[in-house]
């Protein structure tokens, strides 16, 4: 389970998108599961009455009387966290959602468990993941502690991995699988995709290593299966790392956004791929 945070100026166009259809229409039953309060957060996607500009107006309301008292709007007031389980992971259902929501608020400093909290709210439209969304005024004004938010909420995912048996995203050599941003996983959504290139990459690699005898069957699986791989070379011309790019995923420029084999999955580098395709056949010398 991974957390992705950003921030921005203006709460209504977050909500439009995440009660929207999608670009692609790919969000599916976009509703609220868990809220500053659960009374008084209208749900657009549950409610016939309620709207976004209703909800965005909730949200907003200690900011703009902040503003009318200062004569300006508080600025970056609006916080953003999506939150995305493993693919892998059993399916959570709103009430579990409900709670991760609660519990990054809490260990972020949005809403502490003791003392004044911001408004937020927690937007379901896929299965996967949700959006938390909040507005970092408190009711008399003043402006939450969110230093090293990141970080305590990454603290918090791994206690929740821990207690709930979910896969853990580890730092250390052994669990290493990077998992997508909310960058990714607006682009994956914006194509039409059904996972992000990241996570659609980690699938290939496994797939194409449990296929190859030597290495170089290894890169023409991936290549079979539409992987974009370059390969990097010493000056012998012997293959010492690679990466991979999904085609029609591309950066600045227009370019093949590749991710580095290692950055993917800390079991897939070259030396690993190597030793796995000797164990397989410890008879044959390996080499590209």
């Amino acid at each position: 389970m991974i957390p992705d945070i950003s921030r921005g100026n203006s709460i209504r166009p977050l909500l439009a998108y995440l009660y929207g259809p999608g670009r692609r229409e790919e969000h599916d039953d976009p509703h609220l599961v868990a809220a500053w309060d659960v009374h008084g957060a209208p749900d657009p996607g549950r409610a016939p009455d309620a709207t976004i500009r209703r909800l965005a107006a909730r949200l907003d309301q200690h900011a703009r009387l902040r503003a009318a008292e200062l004569g300006t709007t508080p600025p970056n007031r609006v916080w953003h966290c999506a939150v995305r389980a493993a693919p892998e992971d059993p399916i959570l259902d709103d009430a579990q959602w409900a709670e991760v929501a609660r519990r990054i608020v809490r260990a972020t400093g949005i809403a502490p468990e003791n003392g004044p909290a911001c408004r937020w709210v927690a937007v379901r439209h896929a299965v996967h993941h949700i959006h938390l969304a909040a507005v970092t005024v408190r009711p008399d004004g003043s402006r939450p502690l969110t230093q090293r938010d990141a970080a305590r909420a990454q603290a918090e995912c791994r206690a929740i991995e821990a207690e709930w048996a979910l896969r853990p995203v580890g730092t250390g050599p052994r669990v290493t699988t990077s998992y997508p941003t909310s960058a990714e996983i607006i682009k994956a959504e914006r194509h039409g995709w059904s996972e992000p290139s990241r996570v659609w990459l980690q699938q290939q690699m496994h797939l194409a290593l449990s296929e190859a005898a030597d290495l170089d069957t290894y890169f023409a699986a991936l290549a079979e299966r539409g992987v974009l791989v370059r390969v990097r070379r010493d000056e012998d011309n012997t293959a010492v790392g690679y990466s991979l790019a999904r085609p029609g995923d591309v950066g600045a420029g227009g370019k093949a956004v590749h991710f580095a084999a290692g950055r993917l999955d800390s079991a897939m580098t070259l030396p690993r791929v190597l030793h796995h395709l000797s164990e397989k056949k410890p008879a044959e010398g390996i080499r590209s």
